[in-house]
């Protein structure tokens, strides 16, 4: 109307005027385009003419909003009456445009909530009549966007309005190729008779623009109709909505009013629409689908439904409620039940596959009465992709009240869910099968917030509790409060993280939040135990209690992090700063108190600070850090890491790329150095690193060693200019290209070094020698791109394990194609040669096929053995496990020694309980093998598995000498099996030889040792002698851990008799004390096993401190008795059986250092100082 109103008082404004001029035409313009125009909305009127005569022209009219023109019409014509506007009416003939184009619907703000009042209905009562004989329009044009495809039609219409009644007629068709389309509106009404009249009929063919924005199945013809007639007091309306010509919903809409003046609504609907749903919705809602409604409004704007139902096949809904005029509900009643009447489950029909079997909902209240309300939703076998839960139950109660504050309502809500099975195991995994949940709520108008209390969730290991304040929609809806969760174990959330979390956490999040805003004022705090999260320095480091506090404020202005703190250990994190679009400061400490907490082996402090400055274009990030009492448990880097190490780096940050200022890294003997250049436009850093005596890492090479160059990183990838240089020939270059991506490389290495660089990685062994090299890296950055030539001279290779040394190593390894052709030749210090030749891949597994010659290998051990060994070995496959190691191996003569056992041996050593052991002890008994470690207990084979068919042969000349035992045995074995689990076969048998104990000869007539399957070999020895008539034997049998020593004699005698006789060459009867101390350590010797019983009486009764009876290795016995004279000096007396005596004395200056005499019956002496200590 206001643009009538527009119309009307252009037209009375000038009414004697004969003709327009230029500046009326731009004045009037003007001011309509103002005056339509609006906040989004601009009008732009082109080629107006005639504004003060009968007939109007407008060439094209545009509206648009921000986004652009949406609205364009061409060729409007007015064509009216201004003589019947002085008779009080609006004659227009035409009102008339060619063309209407709307290419799409305009944007427009989210409409304001409508007013609760009801306005009524009443014609517009105007100054003057109306009558609009013809409104047309030859072509409308709307695009795509706005009906979901294009259609072109026209539009015939005629307007009536005068006294009060009015009359519409409009005809809409479709013109275009698409489906036939029609729309036709006759209605009217009289303000007097207050009678409505309204026949609205809508036609469209298959394929129509409404079934196909409906996407109705087969896009079938339809026909809707409106018709109605009579008062509003009495107003009828017939609704038929019809498909290829069957009706599938009709159904009659009246209105009235009753006595008392309210406003009646009565509906009633019904039909089958299964044809017009899709196949997975049919089910849901059968073949008959009903809606009645019966409802009514006060005068007061009171609302009451007197009934309302809905009617499908799976859905029963129905109730009633009366609502004040205020909006407050006074009494509601709504039941529903969803269930389909063969008890199948129900497909809901919301697209998807979500299957309910069954659903009841219930919601009452009475605002009049007790002014409580109570709801219920409950769910059996809910079911989707999700998976399934075999119950879901929502209950609720509380009350709503009128009070003088305003209108208010609270309740209690509970949540339970279970038997639950979930499609994502992870999540499954973390949620459990059951969840209980409660939360009270409470609202009052007019503080626009919502209040929740006694928040409660429980499920399996997890437990979320607290109390939140929701604001409304004024405020962004702010939310307020504290929560709190208990996990119990973490575990459970391991998959859902895709971690391998582990241990028991509580978190606490306290302060408040705008969901719209994104404003945020709060603190969290965690505390946990045992925490794991897969990467294993931090979890040893979180294994015991841990804490992390966080406080945050993010404003306009943006995030500033109050605080950020971390303390876990020995760990200690700090951290604070401001982040900011404009600009970032932020600050952080990280130290760490025992650095061996979170890697064993290795010991001391690290202190870290770390800042950033500016914005994520431009930045510059600084790092500063110093360590204290660095040590890695080797012993080259230990000396490299001795003192105090210091980091110092400056980074910026360019366009999102990191660019190195500079860094250094430094200790009193190791520096590292780069620097980058400002001015070029990649990253240019020159480098430099200086060890200051190369001595440090390789024995006997003295001299600093130094390294520089440059590194360029550009569009190319990463530019590699270094050369080194240092004492030993130290001398080598590295230049070439890498690639961008790492993925390849164009690289070359030459140059001579010293082997003994290589000890970092090898320690506790060390290897040196001076080494030269020529290789090229060239494609990949795989092996199989690597060749060139390595070779090394006169090296020396010291293992602590083995008793000798590798040493003049003359070694080459000529590699491409992905192998390295081995040679290399050897001498033992023992004595001896080895060779070893053959090809080794590269790459995992390393599969390799090697031969080993031996060349008189001298092995031997002091105590135990000496053997030279010769032989021929070849390992072939795969280095990582499965390769075979075959061949044999000629023992050309082996000397095994028994070794000495005294009567009175103490047994094993008991365990050793170590307080405040040093490191570097610790460090030595783990290479001694003392200490198990994670990788295993040592020797415990837990290395690569190998298949074994060696043979091990000595035809003769292996002796046997000890404990008077001098035999020489001749034999083969052989081991089978694995590495890890050696089989070993054969047998070494007597040759010739004879046992003397106490100056008695026995000449052994067998001695075999035979291995069946296990390293505890078989004994069997036989040994006899002759005396006074008397044929004595002895006989040891069994498990050399376990052997059986017997003692016969022909004629037969006691065991103790044939004992006597053969060591005394007397009865038992006859025999000395002295003697019988003698028989017994003999029997000893024999068995392999000592006894303390005798000697340790013996001991005991006369005061000594040691006692001791020894036999020597031809057969010989000894006493020694030692005695503390006082608290640090101690003497002892050792007399032979020859009657030849020797006194030793030790005194004890300090505890490491110890003074040593001795005095001998032949006049021998001797004197030392010896100084004891750990290494």
């Amino acid at each position: 109307m206001r643009r009538l109103a527009l119309i009307t008082a252009l037209a009375l404004a000038s009414p004697a005027a004969a003709q327009d001029t230029s500046g009326d035409v731009g004045f009037l313009t003007g001011f309509l385009q103002d005056s339509l125009s609006d906040a989004g909305r601009t009008v732009t009127i082109e080629g107006f003419a005639g504004a003060l005569s009968s007939r109007a022209t407008v060439d094209r009219l545009t509206i648009a909003d921000d986004t652009g023109i949406w609205l364009t019409v061409d060729g409007i014509t007015l064509d009216w009456s201004r003589s019947s506007l002085l008779s009080g009416a609006l004659l227009v003939e035409e009102f008339s445009a060619d063309q209407i184009t709307l290419t799409r619907l305009p944007v427009t703000d989210d409409p304001a909530l409508p007013a609760p009042e009801a306005g009524g209905f009443a014609l517009p009562d105007l100054p003057v009549s109306i009558d609009i004989e013809q409104v047309s329009a030859a072509r409308i044009t709307l695009g795509e966007d706005v009906l979901g495809q294009p259609v072109e039609g026209s539009l015939s219409a005629s307007l009536q309005l005068a006294g009060g009644a009015g009359r519409m007629v409009l005809d809409l068709l479709r013109t275009d190729a698409g489906p036939a389309g029609a729309i036709r509106l006759d209605a009217g009404f009289d303000n007097q008779s207050r009678e409505l009249s309204v026949d609205l009929t809508a036609r469209e063919a298959e394929g129509g623009i409404v079934t196909s924005l409906l996407q109705l199945p087969g896009l079938p013809a339809a026909d809707f109709s409106l018709i109605g007639r009579g008062t509003l007091d009495a107003f009828a309306a017939d609704i038929t909505l019809a498909t290829d010509g069957a009706d599938r919903l009709t159904g009659e809409i009246t209105l009235g009013t009753n006595d008392a003046g309210a406003q009646r609504l009565e509906t009633a609907l019904q039909g089958n629409l299964a044809p017009l749903l899709a196949p997975e919705q049919v089910d849901f809602f059968g073949t008959s689908v009903a809606l009645t409604l019966a409802a009514e409004r006060a005068a007061d704007g009171r609302v009451t439904v007197e009934d309302f139902v809905l009617a499908a096949r799976s859905l029963q809904l129905q109730g009633s409620a009366a609502i004040a005029a205020d909006g407050l509900p006074e009494s509601v009643s709504i039941t529903g039940v969803l269930a389909d009447p063969d008890g199948s489950p129900v497909l809901l029909p919301f697209g998807g596959t979500t299957l309910v079997d069954a659903a009841r909902f219930e919601l009452r209240s009475d605002l009049a009465g007790s002014g409580d309300w109570r709801g219920a939703l409950s769910i059996d076998g809910l079911s989707g992709d999700f998976g399934r839960a075999s119950q879901l139950r929502l209950s609720g109660s509380g009350g709503i009240a009128r009070l003088p504050d305003g209108r208010s309502l609270d309740g209690t809500f509970r949540i339970t869910a279970a038997g639950l099975t979930l499609a994502d195991p992870a999540l499954q995994q973390a949620l459990g099968r059951d969840f209980d949940g409660t939360v009270t709520a409470s609202y009052l108008e007019g503080d626009d917030a919502v209040a929740l209390s006694d928040l409660r969730l429980t499920g399996a290991g997890l437990d979320l509790s607290g109390a939140l304040m929701v604001g409304g929609p004024t405020g962004g809806f702010p939310v307020s409060g504290t929560l709190r969760a208990v996990a119990a174990d973490l575990s459970r959330f391991a998959p859902l993280a895709d971690l391998p979390l582990a241990g028991r956490g509580t978190v606490t999040l306290t302060g408040s939040a705008g969901v719209l805003s994104g404003l945020i004022d709060g603190t969290l705090a965690l505390a946990a135990e045992g925490l794991k999260v897969g990467i294993t320095p931090l979890d040893r480091l979180l294994a015991g209690t841990s804490s992390l506090t966080l406080s945050v404020l993010r404003d306009e202005s943006g995030t500033d992090l109050r605080s950020l703190d971390l303390e876990a250990g020995p760990l200690g994190l700090a951290a604070s700063g401001k982040l900011a679009s404009a600009g970032s400061a932020l600050r952080a400490n990280i130290r760490l108190a025992d650095l061996g907490a979170a890697l064993p082996g290795w010991e001391g402090a690290v202190n870290l600070d770390a800042s950033f400055d500016g914005t994520a274009d431009l930045g510059r990030i600084s790092v500063t850090g110093t360590g204290t009492g660095l040590a890695a448990g080797t012993a080259p880097l230990d000396r490299l890491l001795a003192g105090e190490s210091t980091l110092a780096a400056r980074v910026t940050l360019r366009d999102g790329r990191l660019v190195v200022d500079n860094a250094t890294l430094a200790t009193p003997q190791l520096s590292l150095a780069a620097v980058g250049d400002p001015a070029a436009t990649d990253q240019t850093l020159a480098v430099e690193a200086t060890l200051a005596d190369l001595g440090l890492l390789v024995d006997g090479v003295r001299g600093p060693l130094r390294v520089a160059g440059q590194v360029v990183q550009d569009s190319a990838g990463l530019a590699v200019d270094l050369s080194g240089q240092g004492p030993g020939q130290v001398d080598a270059t590295l230049n070439g290209q890498i690639a961008p991506d790492f993925a390849a490389a164009d690289l070359a290495l030459v140059g001579s070094g010293q082997a003994g660089l290589a000890n970092l990685l090898l320690a506790p062994r060390s290897i040196e020698g001076p080494v030269r090299f020529d290789l090229a890296l060239s494609g990949p950055l795989v092996p199989a791109s690597l060749s060139g030539r390595v070779t090394l001279s006169d090296g020396r290779l010291v293992d602590p394990n083995l008793g000798f040394a590798v040493e003049g190593i003359a070694a080459s390894a000529v590699l491409g194609r992905g192998r390295a052709a081995v040679d290399a030749t050897a001498l033992l210090s023992t004595g001896g040669s080895l060779r070893l030749e053959g090809p080794v891949s590269l790459s995992p597994p390393f599969d390799a096929d090697l031969s080993i010659a031996l060349d008189g290998l001298r092995l031997f051990d002091p105590e135990l053995y000496d053997a030279t060994a010769s032989g021929s070995v070849q390992v072939a496959g795969p280095l990582t496990g499965g390769a075979s190691v075959s061949g044999s191996v000629v023992l050309a003569e082996a000397e095994l020694r028994v070794p000495d056992s005294t009567i009175a041996g103490a047994g094993s050593i008991p365990e050793i309980i170590h307080l405040a052991e040093p490191a570097d002890v610790r460090r030595t008994r783990v290479r001694a093998g003392l200490l198990e470690t994670d990788a295993g207990s040592p020797g415990s084979g837990s290395g690569a598995a190998f298949g074994l068919d060696l043979t091990i042969s000595a035809p003769n000349r292996v002796f046997l000498r000890g404990r008077g035992l001098d035999a020489e045995l001749g034999g083969e074995i052989r081991l089978t099996g694995t590495t890890a689990d050696i089989v070993p076969f054969g047998a070494f048998s007597l040759i010739r030889g004879r046992l003397d104990i106490l100056g008695r000869r026995l000449v052994l007539s067998q001695a075999d040792l035979a291995l069946e399957g296990s390293f505890v070999p078989v004994l069997t020895i036989s040994a006899s002698t002759e005396s006074d008539g008397i044929t004595s034997f002895v006989r040891i049998e069994g498990a050399a851990d376990d052997p059986a020593v017997t003692f016969t004699s022909t004629p037969e005698l006691p065991q103790e008799d044939v004992i006597a006789r053969l060591l005394f060459d007397r009865g038992l009867e006859s025999i000395t004390v002295f003697q019988a101390v003698q028989l017994a350590n003999a029997v000893a010797v024999l068995a392999g096993r000592s006894g303390v019983g005798i000697i340790n009486r013996l001991r005991t009764g006369f005061g000594f401190d040691d006692l001791d009876v020894t036999t020597a290795e031809d057969g010989s016995t000894a006493l020694t008795v030692g005695k503390y004279l006082t608290e640090n000096i101690y003497t002892e007396v050792e007399v032979g059986q020859a009657g030849q005596s020797r006194i030793n004395l030790n005194l004890d200056v300090r505890p490491g250092v110890t003074v040593k005499g001795r005095v001998g019956d032949d006049g021998e002496t001797g004197l030392g100082i010896f100084v004891e200590g750990d290494y």
